[in-house]
């Protein structure tokens, strides 16, 4: 299902060079990015997770699924860890590329920033992939370039954090 979007994504941007997507258990991107690299084997798809529960990106790293404690982020929807036997780890293994670790700041900021150029709030799953280009700008300048935007579930409360 997940893969789907991949799919939409193709229809409206055929040449993808590089996509961000933000990580929690791992199928989000997996999906998607599978869909991307089926179509194009050379892009380069970035995880992007919170610093505060970067669980999927070390476990990669280490070579297998780590038992982290998360500590509390503006991105619930990527905070987490990883069920033990799941398919998504071996799946994030083969289609990601490269991991983006960002911290509490940069994902406000991000947020802060989507709202004022795109008049649109988005919870912070959606600004730690945006906050993941930000960090890579230079390495993907003048390249076709996705970030998925993943949501816009955000309390008045967490908003009230951003301002």
């Amino acid at each position: 299902g997940q893969g789907t979007i991949g799919i939409e994504i193709l229809g409206q941007l055929p040449e993808v060079d590089a996509a961000f997507i933000a990580v929690g258990g791992g199928g989000l991107i997996g999906g998607v990015g599978s869909v991307l690299k089926e179509h194009n084997p050379g892009i380069r798809v970035f995880g992007c997770q919170p610093l505060a529960s970067p669980v999927m990106a070390r476990s990669i790293a280490a070579g297998k699924i780590l038992d982290m404690a998360s500590g509390p982020t503006l991105s619930d929807g990527t905070a987490g860890g990883i069920e033990p036997d799941a398919i998504t780890f071996a799946l994030n293994q083969e289609v990601v590329d490269d991991w983006v670790v960002v911290d509490v700041d940069e994902i406000a900021a991000a947020m802060r920033l989507f709202l004022r150029s795109e008049g649109d709030v988005i919870e912070g799953a959606a600004g730690v992939a945006i906050a993941g280009l930000l960090a890579r700008a230079t390495d993907i300048a003048g390249r076709n370039v996705v970030v998925l935007i993943c949501g816009g579930n955000i309390s008045a409360a967490t908003l009230n954090q951003l301002e």
